[in-house]
């Protein structure tokens, strides 16, 4: 299995955090707790509390110089930048750490789940950025993808 890290941005230490970033860091955290179980090796940073971890990293120190703190978060996997400016889908990250396929699609199912939502009268609806609307889409249309 691969190593992967996440660098990330100080955070909701307010208490006020926005509801989608707290929804993101919710799935992070169990997507994290999903691949150590897995046995992958994840590592979480925060810039606050995990500064030597930044400073020790050449690949973050670059982008930070180059992009600003607003690149955070950054997604390592062995060593190579994999994604920045915000958190991988679940997909994303088991990909990167190198699960089997079999396991994969347990993860491609889930997000394909996860963009849907209910709207008041119960009738699902698939979030704008699938670009799908057809409640019963069996993902074979292109468009989900």
């Amino acid at each position: 299995m691969k190593k992967v890290e996440i660098y990330e941005p100080a955070g909701c230490a307010s208490g006020t955090c926005d509801p989608m970033i707290e929804a993101d860091l919710i799935r992070i955290e169990r997507m994290v707790k999903d691949l150590r179980e897995r046995g992958v090796s994840v590592s979480r940073y925060n810039v606050m509390e995990h500064k030597a971890a930044f400073m020790e990293s050449d690949a973050v120190k670059e982008a930070i110089v180059t992009n600003g703190i607003e690149c955070l978060p950054i997604t390592i996997a062995d060593g190579k930048i994999e994604m920045m400016d915000e958190y991988p889908s679940d997909l994303a990250l088991a990909k990167w750490a190198g699960l089997p396929w079999s396991e994969l699609e347990i993860y491609a199912e889930r997000e394909k789940r996860d963009k849907m939502f209910f709207v008041s009268n119960g009738e699902p609806k698939v979030t704008p950025e699938s670009g799908c609307d057809d409640a019963d889409c069996s993902g074979d249309c292109g468009s989900c993808n």
